[in-house]
């Protein structure tokens, strides 16, 4: 060891030391817990950034590449559908405006107009009201969804 490094022990040991008669001097053997619990942190914080551990390995394998970041941007659609969906829980009103004829789009491309009727999941087509519950919401998007 070089001669910086043992004063800077020395002065190091003698701080603390300082430091717990201090702590002793004011509140008795509270205050010497309290700041040698303190001086025990400094001295671990202190020795985990002096000491180096070996290279952290890849969390990603390089042969993978980057991924593209995909932002919610890039999927207007979805932010529209979500809105809706939430909307139609709270109106009737807007279910049927603007829920049911994008339910019944995308059932019609998927080919799954059979499949979904949706008037006989909602019943008769009240425009005034709370909107449709969750559960029912559930049972169109699972019969969209099947087979």
């Amino acid at each position: 060891m070089n001669r910086r490094r043992i004063l800077a022990a020395a002065a190091t040991v003698t701080g603390i030391a300082a430091a717990l008669v201090a702590g002793y001097a004011a509140a008795g053997a509270t205050g010497l817990i309290d700041v040698a619990s303190v001086a025990t942190l400094g001295v671990l914080i202190v020795a985990r950034g002096t000491l180096r551990g070996e290279k952290p390995r890849p969390v990603r394998h390089k042969k993978l590449g980057r991924r593209p970041t995909l932002r919610a941007a890039d999927f207007p659609a979805y932010a529209t559908i979500a809105s809706d969906v939430e909307w139609a829980r709270m109106s009737r009103r807007h279910y049927e405006h603007a829920l049911r004829p994008r339910l019944t789009r995308l059932a019609a491309t998927l080919g799954r107009e059979d499949a979904v009727d949706i008037t006989r999941l909602t019943g008769p087509a009240d425009t005034d009201g709370p909107g449709v519950d969750l559960a029912t919401l559930d049972r169109i998007i699972t019969q969209l969804e099947g087979p």
